[in-house]
């Protein structure tokens, strides 16, 4: 691991301390899981864009015949 140094707004500090108590958890440990869980919620965005996109590309990349009367 590589040790950092943040700066927090009280209010963030005081929530951690509370959650990592509740959980059971160190403050640095809470704070390790929302960088993951962040990270995964990100790349999970990155991907879902990325399938919207060539979806949007296949839309109308085919053409069909319309029935005439």
């Amino acid at each position: 691991m590589i040790r950092t140094q943040i700066q927090l707004h009280s209010k963030q500090v005081q929530w951690l301390k509370k959650h990592g108590l509740t959980k059971g958890m160190s403050m640095a440990q809470v704070i390790r899981d929302s960088v993951d869980f962040y990270r995964l919620h990100i790349e999970k965005s990155e991907i879902l864009n990325l399938k919207k996109k060539k979806a949007l590309k296949a839309v109308g990349a085919f053409s069909t015949e319309t029935a005439k009367n």
